[in-house]
């Protein structure tokens, strides 16, 4: 793969894992009762749970940017991702959709959805991609404004897809009051 794409796709997986990590650190307790929504640990477990996985995501957001380490965060990052997408995965068929996905701690609280299960699986094929060989060539010039500004372009696309995402339910409460 072109060191490029290998990267943009880095950098902007590593800034929505720190974001995520740094969000769900900053309000553990509220992160932690969305873990316990899910039903799916033991109680005693949740509390720990709450904190070893921005840890996680905090280790996967640094070491895709480093070379050395980065095969081994990118496939964190997608063990991490698909563990998320079973819970969700696991609660929607139980019906339970009125829940809080908890993706970004009580900054950005969102229902889950089968477009959750979607953006999971498009993550976890950019985090293996990010694990892929790169092509051996220097980087010149026009390639770090051209990862700078991918990898900015996908993190304002990811936000806005999550934005609308969590307002979903507004937006379709708004429609049918204004039929």
């Amino acid at each position: 793969m072109d060191p490029a794409l290998t990267w943009t796709l880095a950098v902007a997986l590593a800034t929505l894992f720190a974001l995520s990590a740094a969000m769900k650190f900053a309000e553990l307790d509220q992160f932690a009762a969305a873990l316990e929504n899910y039903r799916l640990l033991p109680p005693i477990l949740v509390a720990p749970a709450a904190r070893v996985i921005p840890a996680m995501e905090a280790m996967a957001a640094l070491g895709i940017l480093l070379p050395a380490a980065r095969t081994d965060a990118s496939l964190l990052m997608a063990a991490l991702l698909a563990i998320f997408t079973a819970a969700i995965a696991i609660n929607l068929a139980r019906g339970r959709t009125e829940i809080d996905c908890g993706c970004f701690g009580p900054v950005l609280k969102q229902t889950l959805s089968g477009w959750l299960l979607a953006r999971n699986a498009i993550l976890i094929g950019a985090s293996i991609a990010t694990a892929a060989p790169m092509h051996s060539r220097p980087l010149a010039f026009v390639d770090f404004v051209t990862i700078g500004c991918g990898a900015a372009t996908l993190t304002v696309l990811y936000a806005s897809m999550n934005y609308l995402l969590a307002n979903a339910p507004w937006l379709r409460t708004m429609e049918r009051l204004d039929a």
